[in-house]
């Protein structure tokens, strides 16, 4: 099967991997939306070499959940680095390097823990379990992370901003929220693939010409497709009172606006509202 034809074919398949290997390391909400999104762009670069190097040895889902696996390792090394165990885990054995990764990397409880411990080692209880975790060396677990000095002044000086701009700025936010509120809702009612394709368009700044080649979907419909999903979009912040001109001030400001579609352009907004508002 055409690598193309075979990533629309198990699109629903791709998703449910994600998913799965999400719950494992323990991401949720926006960041595993994003992780799919990042999946789905991965397989269909270099027009899909990623499916192409499947030679059907072994099953396509087992093939994908491992290349997946190596995605969130990756994406979690650039994060955080990578994991090193104590020297004290070291010296106290398999178990306690196990028992070390699972309760300061992944940053589980002990309770959580035990089943995978009990999989090889039956025999553990739960006491001797919290023995060898006391043994462990306290850690963080996470490679510390540096701050621009101006970051620092931004988030910890005040503004000498006046009564007035601080309404206005509060009542921003107010419409931003409910805006991304109303929007966020709407996203999660929307197909996979439409939501795919408004991440490329509008956080990923792709043109329609660059997703038509990418998704090898015909140019002249993802407009219609994409103009349809955006006036649902229009519609249901007609429908919660949020208009163009309330929307005015909060374009470009300050406030968080997570519309589903994380770091998301702003034009998406001003063409679900202003450009083509009745």
């Amino acid at each position: 099967m055409d690598p193309a034809d075979l990533f629309r074919a198990n699109a629903a398949l791709i998703d449910r991997i994600a998913a799965s290997v999400c719950r494992r390391a323990r991401v949720s909400g926006a960041d595993a939306e994003d992780f799919a999104s990042d999946v789905r762009v991965a397989l269909m670069e270099d027009d899909f070499a990623i499916l192409r190097e499947f030679a059907g040895r072994a099953s396509l889902q087992s093939y994908l959940s491992i290349v997946i696996e190596r995605m969130m390792f990756d994406q979690r090394t650039r994060a955080f680095g990578r994991w090193v165990p104590s020297a004290q885990a070291k010296r106290l054995g398999d178990l306690a390097l196990l028992l070390e990764k699972l309760l300061v990397r992944d940053h589980r409880s002990l309770d959580e823990v035990l089943p995978f411990l009990r999989t090889a080692h039956p025999e553990l209880s739960r006491e001797e379990a919290a023995a060898l975790a006391a043994q462990l060396p306290q850690r963080d677990g996470l490679r510390p992370r540096a701050v621009p000095l101006d970051e620092v002044v931004a988030d910890t000086v005040p503004a000498a901003d006046d009564a007035e701009e601080r309404v206005m700025r509060n009542e921003a936010r107010t419409v931003a929220a409910r805006a991304a509120g109303v929007i966020r809702g709407l996203m999660r009612e929307l197909p996979a693939e439409d939501r795919m394709l408004l991440r490329f368009r509008f956080r990923d700044s792709m043109s329609i010409a660059d997703i038509s080649r990418m998704t090898r979907l015909p140019q002249r419909p993802l407009y219609r497709r994409i103009e349809s999903v955006l006036g649902r979009l229009r519609g249901a912040l007609i429908a919660a009172s949020i208009d163009a001109s309330s929307l005015d001030g909060v374009i470009g400001a300050a406030c968080e606006m997570n519309f589903g579609l994380t770091m998301e352009n702003e034009s998406m907004m001003q063409s679900s509202t202003s450009e083509n508002a009745p």
